[in-house]
């Protein structure tokens, strides 16, 4: 007789007796008659490109009404009621089995579906395949109070599909209790939750706490690397006595990379299975942990799992199924082709035929991810690069030892979106410095470097964002020096970045100063492909020659394109405050000419930097035992 064990709680937006109907549409909506769109038949559809480029593509779309929520209500966490002649589907991001992952990466070839169900009505239990065509299983009607434990295979979804309950209530009935389950496993999968904070001690309390409630952690790791100590706020300072597997270490500011690697080698040093790498502004879905954890305890050969990062302003908007490196830029992309942001209040999981093919992805942010142990003792510590693009260099480096990262349907974290951050700053210089690193260790030869270097200093040099050009220009200055650069740099690399943009850097302009512009002139949409590059020429003709232009007005959202030709422009950021730009050609011509050179150098040095740089092991345990002696 099989025993199992709860994979996947069903659960529901339930919390002090309130429903949280902002991330409803995560967990259930109205069951509506599920409809086989005609692309669904064609093989090539998960894999084509959806590009409504032309007014007749979008208008022989075929449009989804909004989903709704009103045939029930949530009772509880896991309790939810139906209206009588009312549905509810649960096929969600929370609540549908994401059967393709569990068929590839496991062990497990069937699951069972156990709940109970009151009152009158029929339960079924639907699946879709990697096209997202579905098709039901079973079906059982209920009347009174029932249980129900059907079983289904799943051995042949490995390359797409989830299990989902749909439940139709001819009068009032009750869901309670519904779990997603899998033959149980005598493996551990206990993990190590590292936390890196920097003067957020609110913020590292929460985090903490709620990595202290999940029954899968056995030790909670907090790593503070700011001025303003977490145990300044009085949970956090109760934390060792409620919580005794818990572990707070002071050290200087080593950025993201510097705290994660302390966190992953003080658990090396106990006895968990997984460490988890966890923001201290994200917020987890109470069940990610115990979700990843029984998975990791399932997987055949070391995986990294990570969890999805949804926006927390947006709640029901997950930013990413899963990102890979385009080596080509030497940048990051959606994997197959599925985009960013994807609003499950718009289009849910039913409606959105290519989110059921399983991903391959490069890797996963580091918001919420686990990693093996087998993994970092055989691919070591991040890079020493302290912010930026060291999740995805690990996850580089993980796949190249046979090690997938996968992001697990759902599993998620609310985390501040980026389009909320300020992204011009002194970061752009480990942007920059830290993507080209992880060309010279994974690229065979220096293929499209030159081109994405300039890319990127024609956008900033159009856009007269001249500190920006010098920050990049200092990072490959740094980046040709060789590995010993990158080691010395963990000190106070920051603090270099920091004082070049603020010298370089347009102050803050109050209202009453802003001049009033003379026209203003949206982002240009849909430009195609000729015009853009004569934007692009004209563009940088502009910004080398001397010569004024009239005053534009430029909002966040404001690309190179709404200001090729501009020679003067208040510039709206994120955070709603402007600043006056002001064009200089010199400067530019510096900068430019100067970008030109330096790349040239890494270009006709590729060899022997990358052989340097992977000699060097930067994320070996030596190097950072060296870091960590000097913080």
């Amino acid at each position: 007789m099989t025993d199992w064990e709860e994979a996947a709680k069903i659960v529901f937006p339930y919390s002090d007796g309130e429903t949280d109907y902002a991330t409803l549409p995560l967990y259930a909506l109205d069951w509506t008659h599920p409809v086989q769109k005609k692309e669904l038949f064609d093989p090539s559809f998960a894999t084509r490109p959806l590009r409504l480029a032309t007014p007749e593509a979008f208008r022989s779309f075929q449009h989804t009404p909004l989903p709704t929520f009103e045939g029930f209500r949530v009772g509880g966490r896991r309790v939810i009621g139906l209206k009588t002649g009312r549905s509810v589907s649960l096929c969600s991001y929370f609540n549908a089995f994401p059967a393709a992952f569990w068929a590839r990466f496991t062990d497990v070839k069937s699951v069972r579906l156990s709940f109970g169900a009151s009152g009158k009505g029929v339960a079924e239990v639907w699946k879709s395949d990697a096209a997202g065509r579905d098709s039901r299983l079973w079906r059982q009607p209920f009347e009174g109070e029932a249980d129900f434990s059907p079983v289904f295979n799943i051995g042949n979804m490995a390359e797409g599909g989830y299990l989902w309950l749909d439940v139709h209530a001819e009068e009032a009935s009750v869901l309670d209790g519904a779990s997603w389950q899998v033959p149980a496993s005598s493996e551990s999968a206990l993990q190590d939750v590292c936390i890196t904070t920097f003067n957020s001690p609110r913020s590292a309390a929460r985090a903490v706490l709620q990595a202290c409630k999940a029954g899968s952690v056995k030790e909670v790791i907090c790593v503070d690397q700011g001025s303003n100590p977490a145990t300044s706020d009085p949970d956090f300072a109760s934390l060792p006595r409620s919580f005794p597997e818990f572990k707070y270490i002071r050290q200087k500011n080593l950025g993201g990379a510097g705290g994660f690697a302390r966190g992953m080698a003080e658990a090396l040093k106990g006895g968990g299975d997984d460490f988890v790498l966890m923001d201290d502004d994200a917020s987890a879905e109470g069940e990610t942990l115990e979700r990843i954890s029984v998975f990791q305890k399932h997987c055949i050969s070391p995986v990294i799992v990570g969890a999805g990062m949804l926006h927390s302003d947006s709640p029901s908007s997950l930013f990413t199924f899963g990102e890979v490196v385009d080596w080509a830029r030497i940048w990051f992309s959606s994997s197959l082709d599925l985009g960013y942001n994807h609003d499950f209040s718009a289009l849910p999981l039913r409606e959105s035929p290519r989110l059921h093919r399983r991903c391959n992805e490069d890797y996963n942010g580091w918001w919420l991810c686990s990693i093996p142990r087998r993994a970092v003792e055989k691919i070591g510590l991040p890079l020493p690069v302290f912010i930026k693009f060291d999740d995805i260099e690990y996850g580089v480096r993980a796949k190249k030892a046979g090690i997938p990262s996968i992001c697990l349907p759902g599993t998620a974290v609310w985390h501040p979106a980026w389009h909320l951050k300020e992204t011009l700053g002194w970061v752009e210089y480990f942007v920059e410095r830290n993507r080209f690193l992880m060309a010279l260790l994974y690229k065979e030869g220096p293929e499209g470097v030159f081109k994405a270097s300039l890319r990127a200093q024609s956008n900033l040099g159009i856009r007269m964002e001249y500190a920006s050009m010098a920050l990049r220009n200092a990072a490959l200055k740094d980046l040709l020096s060789g590995p010993r650069a990158i080691l010395e740099a963990q000190g106070g690399k920051k603090e270099e970045a920091e004082r070049l943009r603020k010298s370089m850097e347009p102050p803050a302009l109050p209202p009453s100063l802003l001049p009033l512009p003379a026209s203003q002139i949206p982002d240009p949409a849909g430009v195609a492909k000729a015009q853009r590059a004569k934007k692009v020429a004209l563009g940088l003709l502009n910004a080398a020659l001397p010569g004024g232009g009239t005053l534009k007005e430029v909002g966040s959202s404001g690309s190179w394109l709404a200001m090729a030709g501009c020679s003067l422009a208040e510039v709206y950021n994120g955070e709603g405050k402007a600043k006056l730009v002001k064009k200089n050609a010199p400067l530019f011509r510096k900068l430019y000419l100067e970008n030109i050179r330096l790349t040239s150098e890494l270009v006709k040095n590729w060899v022997p930097l990358s052989k340097a740089y992977r000699e060097a092991d930067l994320g070996s345990f030596e190097s950072w035992e060296a870091i960590f002696s000097r913080s």
